[in-house]
């Protein structure tokens, strides 16, 4: 036991050298995680946008029209700049950038609203910004859900006492109190870009390795001698250790600078987080042995960025995945480290009330370790010891092969 402690602390001591000897393992570790959060809260800075202008075209021309436009103009997401006589007429605003939604009231409206039927109204909007799309959606929704709440209290008055209105429309954000789209979308994404830096920069860590192996016959010169448990367990203490202040930085104080929902306590955040970047160091030391050059990183993981967002659930709930893409969002850390934060940060909840994530993360740990310790027993050892037999019959055997791979 004493033997394989000394083998954790000498891989740990290699690897924190490595780290901040290699200049690119110190842009993903450091520089990313202090830059990233930043760049994209500063994105969405603006949280909310006021009085949005839109154009209506009104072909129903009714009093119940009139007073849908009325309202949508008195919301404080929209206002109405103008009215349209046809669709044609409103695109060519659009285009111009004088509008960015467009907003249709059909003639047959108001007769469908008399006869107590169901009256559709059709909204186009510009998707090229997410505000936009948002303040027109909420505008439209809570000015239609409230002119329908009053014509069911028309029809139901007979037979309420005291003409008490028995719906009523009201809206109670929880958790993002300033309903701003940055607050919902940012605390999810904060996690994933600690995830993202750790998996390239253990790439690029594993990379050099086997750049140096190739280069000294299949030996590398700052490699310690370990068991293979022990040095997975000694570079995941590294990663532990280094992404401490990252850690504190990215999920405390972020949130602070930009002013999103701080409803977590830093303590219970920190013991979410520890077995969040075990089992992502875990993680990257089992995809390591897809990677044979440190640009290669880029190549099997730069686009997994976009993927892990959609699968975290931030732009498509994650109960209306299908079941393929919700089983892979489960196998990924961040998956359960960015719900459970955001429950903590939002709404609120303590660590025993997200225990559920907090467990998945620990399982994953132990899964990943296992995988982690099959990819460098049975696939990084055994590649190396043929390196080394290679290179003992022909010395040169390594370089010549890197050459021949590159075309040179």
């Amino acid at each position: 036991m004493k033997q394989w402690l000394l083998e954790i602390y000498r891989v740990w001591w290699r690897e924190f050298r490595l780290v901040l000897r290699d200049e690119g393992v110190v842009i993903f570790f450091f520089a990313v995680c202090a830059v990233y959060p930043i760049l994209y809260s500063l994105i969405y800075n603006t949280e909310i946008e006021r009085d949005e202008p839109i154009v209506v075209i009104d072909d129903c021309r009714s009093q119940i029209s009139r007073e849908l436009v009325r309202k949508l103009d008195a919301t404080p997401e929209v206002k109405v700049v103008s009215y349209a006589a046809n669709m044609q007429e409103a695109r060519e605003l659009m285009h111009r950038k004088k509008c960015y939604s467009i907003v249709y009231i059909p003639r047959e409206f108001s007769q469908c609203v008399e006869r107590k039927e169901q009256g559709n109204i059709s909204v186009y909007s510009d998707m090229s910004v997410m505000f936009r799309y948002k303040n027109m959606l909420m505008a439209i929704t809570n000015v239609t859900q409230g002119m329908g709440a009053q014509a069911q209290e028309q029809i139901i008055e007979p037979i309420t006492s005291g003409g008490i209105g028995l719906i009523e429309n009201r809206q109670v954000p929880i958790g993002n109190t300033g309903m701003g789209l940055a607050s919902a979308v940012l605390l999810f994404i904060l996690p994933l870009v600690i995830q993202q830096s750790m998996l390239l920069g253990i790439g690029m860590l594993h990379g050099g390795s086997i750049e140096r192996r190739r280069k000294n016959r299949g030996y590398d010169p700052m490699e310690e001698p370990a068991t293979v448990s022990a040095t997975i367990i000694g570079k995941m203490m590294c990663h532990q250790i280094v992404y401490i202040a990252p850690v504190i930085y990215v999920l405390h104080f972020t949130p602070m600078i930009f002013d999103f929902p701080q409803n977590a306590n830093l303590l219970e955040s920190l013991a979410l987080a520890i077995p969040f970047v075990m089992a992502v160091s875990f993680m990257g030391q089992t995809l390591q042995a897809f990677v044979n050059e440190r640009e290669s990183v880029f190549l099997l993981l730069a686009f997994t960025s976009v993927i892990f967002v959609f699968l975290v659930g931030v732009s498509w709930p994650r109960y209306a995945m299908s079941r393929f893409w919700y089983t892979i969002g489960d196998c990924v850390p961040g998956t359960w480290m960015s719900n459970g934060y955001v429950l903590m940060q939002s709404g609120g909840a303590s660590l025993s009330q997200i225990a559920h994530p907090f467990t998945m993360l620990w399982l994953q740990c132990g899964v990943f370790f296992l995988l982690a310790y099959g990819v460098e027993r049975f696939v990084s050892r055994p590649r190396y010891r043929h390196w080394q037999r290679r290179a003992a019959n022909d010395p040169d055997s390594l370089q010549k092969y890197d050459l021949i791979k590159n075309g040179l």
